[in-house]
């Protein structure tokens, strides 16, 4: 992907086991995210891949002529009463060909804020944008005969006053729970939403997140959650402006389990636990 104009991370330390120690940016004008709690899903995956990105710049291990895309990735929280994150390491954990990392954050009192593991693929093919062109055309034929989306009220949700709506009231069929999520430009990207950033092209982790703790709050009809530990294996591209089909597989007193299909083609499973 094309090298980025900034960096979440700074003071960078390649360390002799090919580690990368890093201090973390407090500047919540530049990375208006940083306003939210630092254990918040959003949060969390939005430094995934800000620090992933200024590490491996910093270890000379990125190469920005090739595309590469999350395909997995985990999260477990420290401290619940730790700070915003003031630094961090950045560990390659690579099995064969397969990329693979592991981040911990800590806070300017040392204590950790969560562990971070992901996954991810570096795409061969030289004509990325094109190959990409060709999903979204058929994307925005589906969304081009999705009507008025009615969306869950903010106050089920746990959000603020000027964080949108993502996903749609809780249905129950057959005995099975769904809901139906859709992330547009306006809603899913700055400045329709404070907190999202991105390039845009498709829906991105820290989207997909956000999406699970919105379901993860209806299930609570409407408390507050705190997200303690996260899993998300990702297979396919999901797009905006897409209507996106969520089922919650799984339901437990502080877990679940959700599939999440779009145009009939299933994307990727989520599961999370809370407090």
């Amino acid at each position: 992907m094309p090298a980025l104009d900034r960096s979440y991370t700074s003071d960078h330390e390649v360390r002799a086991d090919g580690s990368v120690a890093f201090a973390c940016s407090q500047d919540v004008r530049e990375w208006p995210w940083l306003a939210l709690p630092p254990q918040h899903p959003l949060v969390i995956q939005t430094q995934n891949f800000w620090t992933s990105v200024g590490a491996t710049q910093a270890a000379g291990t990125r190469d920005d002529s090739k595309w590469s895309a999350l395909t997995w990735t985990d999260w477990v929280l420290g401290d619940r009463a730790a700070g915003i994150a003031a630094r961090g390491l950045f560990e390659r954990t690579d099995d064969n060909d397969k990329l693979e990392f592991a981040i911990e954050l800590f806070d300017a009192q040392d204590r950790l804020i969560a562990r971070i593991r992901g996954r991810g693929v570096v795409f061969r093919t030289r004509d990325f944008e094109s190959w990409r062109d060709k999903s979204k055309v058929k994307a925005r034929d589906a969304a081009a005969e999705t009507g008025v989306f009615d969306y869950a009220p903010r106050e089920q949700l746990g959000l603020s006053s000027v964080e949108p709506p993502l996903i749609a009231p809780l249905r129950e069929q057959d005995g099975s729970l769904t809901t139906t999520a859709l992330i547009t430009k306006e809603n899913g990207l700055m400045p329709g939403h404070p907190y999202f950033s991105g390039s845009g092209d498709h829906v991105n982790t820290p989207h997909l997140a956000e999406v699970a703790r919105q379901v993860a709050c209806l299930l609570c009809d409407g408390r507050q959650v705190t997200i303690t530990s996260a899993e998300m294996d990702m297979h396919r591209y999901i797009e905006l402006d897409t209507p996106i089909e969520i089922s919650i597989d799984v339901v437990a007193e502080n877990r679940m389990t959700l599939s999440v299909s779009q145009l009939e083609r299933s994307c990727a499973t989520i599961a999370m636990e809370w407090a």
